[in-house]
């Protein structure tokens, strides 16, 4: 098996394994909403129940939240995990300090040059993270710009935060367009507060040339001659550039001198080293998110070297983005060799690999590389991918196999907080009296909903065979532009027309063809009137439940969205199976009426006479002028709307059957069907103190947010 048959192995190994992770995801997501109910019913039950069950709900309010939190965090895990299976390329992630070519490696690897990989000397020249995958084509890059959020967030401000500046900057146009707050007076004698300051005041004083790019829509596809624009800090001369100010990330695609990397991909990490707050954050972020191998590049200096607290610093970022894999399972070192006229620093780089030994640093494999040189990268490079490509399976078990063990944890923590609320059952019983008085407003209710209900069903079978008033109307003004907008061109274009094609037999039949599409797009303005007749059908639907089903509490929405609302918190009314009122409810908001599904099926038939390969079509003639062929053309159109119309009028009526049809099945449904009065009890039992507020005490509220409390226990329970 060739290495393109390997990752495209793997790549299909993770697609598996995204699924089993999805699931994790999945259940913590339903887990966190139950727990979420459990506390909004808990702290509605602290001001209606007595003492002593008062103290111990508020007890539990702690452990709740913090559970509910871990489930929060371990849900974004989950979410990086599956980012990380769900990727088309295996990553490499380049880490080093700045001026340790790492920029050089990058260049000899992908073939690129400092036009789309930036480097140099006393500058930090790499702005902003650069993905490169191999491409077996022109070079090209996506460029991702920040948004405004993100921008704000990310980038500008950090500074305000971590040096007291006050409030962030709402916007970034705010923060270009205000004067720049100066260091507090405590900061201001610190050197590193003041370099930090200094790359604040250069995001400032150079926002009128990036500040438009912010919030631009990404990606923006640029070629190869303009990629440096994006990802530099200066150009080839030493000119500042600060377009990079405004990206957030480059996805470069390129031919890599090894054709066999289709599927892998480096990313250039912008140079550490620096005072700009935003270096680490980005680091940690794409070791956590984008990174499946780390490669440390290291040059040490040829006049003397050793591990400093900035390398073990630099592999600690490295280590925590992914604390459940050891760094040297995942990571390499790549030692810069360079060699001049008087310097070489290949005796320290091996004193250097030497010492990583005896360090907390510890990698899978250590190169000596001279990273300019592009046959010694490709060396160095080429093992490295193979441990990649043996090591991946375990390394992405690893990943899920601590998601699944967090999700034990969580779902403990979850078993040992229901036994602790098992208390709350003591006084969850309902009173007799409050049942009894449920009973008989029930009664009442349930009768009027069923009334209404069925003088709707009578209104609309009163109006099943009625022309549609809208649609009609929306019908004649269709047909009213239609007659005299025709589309046709006028004779000298006709003749401009056949001109171009060679004869009137070819320019008739595409005119014909443009004709026919030209009278078919009329008819789709027809969707909106039948979109009104649906949406009136839901707003007298919904005043039925609201009004005399006495539901408006449950939803401030009219029309679609009330029932949508109710539909949502029909909760579980049936012992076993779903809800019969939730499946109707579903029905009728799924139903629409569409001119495509409705009408055009019927229309087109009446198009076909406006075609040249018709046998009863009238066609020109070599000598025909182009006066005849637009006649010719006119008629055929004029026949096909008159049929057109003649179909029209006889449907007028069929909107109004369709929504009698549905609302007399959403009746069946929800009264005719077979114990659906007892998922009407339920849902009422369950919401009565807000239906009939005035004729439930305090003890009725009471145990209705008691109930709630068992049922969210019980849906926990079902969970595990």
């Amino acid at each position: 098996m060739d290495r393109a048959e390997k990752i495209a192995a793997i790549r299909a190994r993770r697609a598996e394994n995204a699924t089993r992770t999805e699931a994790i995801g999945t259940h913590l997501a339903d887990v966190e909403t139950a727990l979420l109910t459990l506390e909004r019913v808990r702290a509605d039950l602290l001001d209606r129940v007595g003492e002593e069950p008062r103290e111990r709900l508020s007890a539990l309010g702690p452990g709740l939240r913090d559970l509910a939190d871990k489930i929060a965090l371990e849900r974004a895990a989950v979410d990086r995990a599956l980012a990380r299976l769900r990727r088309g390329t295996l990553n490499i992630g380049v880490v080093g300090r700045a001026r340790q070519g790492k920029s050089r490696l990058l260049q000899s690897l992908t073939g690129l040059t400092n036009r789309e990989i930036p480097d140099g000397s006393g500058r930090f020249c790499t702005g902003v993270p650069s993905t490169i995958r191999h491409f077996d084509g022109q070079t090209y890059a996506d460029v991702y710009y920040h948004s405004e959020r993100s921008f704000v967030d990310e980038v500008v401000g950090l500074y305000y935060d971590r040096y007291g500046l006050g409030a962030r900057p709402v916007s970034p146009r705010a923060f270009g367009a205000s004067p720049l707050p100066s260091l507090p007076p405590d900061r201001a004698s610190n050197p590193q507060a003041e370099s930090a300051y200094g790359h604040l005041r250069a995001y400032h004083d150079a926002f009128p040339e990036y500040g438009p790019l912010i919030g631009r829509a990404s990606p923006e596809r640029v070629g190869d001659d303009r990629i440096r624009s994006f990802v530099a800090q200066d150009d080839p001369d030493g000119n500042p550039l600060h377009a990079f100010r405004a990206v957030r990330r480059v996805e470069i695609s390129t031919k890599f001198h090894q054709s066999d990397l289709t599927g892998i991909a480096v990313i250039d990490l912008p140079g550490l080293g620096d005072t700009n707050l935003g270096d680490s954050r980005v680091l940690l972020a794409a070791l956590e998110d984008d990174v499946d191998l780390v490669l440390f590049v290291r040059r040490p200096n040829p006049e003397g070297d050793g591990i400093h607290e900035v390398d073990v610093d630099l592999y600690g970022i490295a280590q925590s983005a992914l604390p459940e894999i050891a760094m040297e399972r995942r990571s390499f070192m790549i030692l810069n060799h360079r060699a001049s006229v008087d310097q070489d620093n290949l005796a320290n780089a091996k004193s250097f690999a030497a010492d990583l030994e005896k360090s907390p640093i510890r990698v899978a494999g250590v190169h000596i590389t001279d990273c300019s040189k592009p046959e010694q990268v490709i060396a160095a490079f080429d093992p490295i991918v193979d441990y990649l490509l043996t090591t991946i399976d375990s390394l992405d078990e690893t990943i899920i196999s601590e998601r699944v063990r967090r999700r034990g944890e969580i779902d403990q923590e979850v078993r040992l907080l229901i036994e602790q609320s098992s208390f709350v059952h003591q006084f969850a019983q309902p009173g007799d009296m409050s049942k009894l008085v449920f009973q008989e407003l029930f009664r009442q209710t349930y009768e009027n909903l069923a009334g209404a209900l069925e003088d709707l069903v009578g209104e609309f079978r009163a109006e099943r065979d009625a022309p549609e008033t809208k649609l009609g109307e929306a019908v004649a003004a269709v047909l009213a532009r239609a007659r005299i907008d025709d589309g046709i061109p006028a004779a000298d274009q006709i003749a401009r027309r056949r001109n171009v094609e060679g004869s009137n037999i070819k320019a008739f039949s595409g005119l014909m063809d443009e004709a026919r599409s030209h009278l078919s797009r009329q008819f789709l303005e027809l969707d909106e009137s039948l979109n009104e007749t649906v949406t009136h059908m839901w707003a007298r639907l919904a005043t039925a439940l609201r009004d005399p089903g006495e539901l408006g509490h449950l939803s401030a929405q009219e029309g679609r969205a009330f029932l949508a609302d109710l539909s949502g918190q029909i909760g579980q009314v049936r012992l076993h199976g779903p809800s019969e009122i939730r499946y109707a409810l579903d029905i009728v908001l799924n139903f629409g009426l569409s001119y495509r599904g409705f009408f055009q099926h019927r229309i087109r038939p009446c198009l076909d006479g406006m075609s040249a390969d018709n046998p009863e079509t009238v066609r020109p003639d070599g000598d025909s002028s182009p006066k005849d062929v637009r006649e010719y053309l006119d008629i055929a159109y004029q026949e096909a709307l008159y049929r057109c119309e003649e179909a029209l009028s006889g449907l007028l009526s069929e909107p109004n059957s369709a929504v009698f049809a549905i609302v007399e099945e959403f009746r069946d449904r929800v009264l005719r069907s077979r114990r659906t009065a007892e998922e009407w009890d339920a849902l009422y039992w369950r919401h009565r103190s807000d239906v009939w507020s005035g004729e439930f005490d305090a003890l009725a509220a009471e145990t209705v947010h008691l109930q709630m409390w068992n049922e969210a226990i019980e849906r926990l329970n079902t969970m595990l």
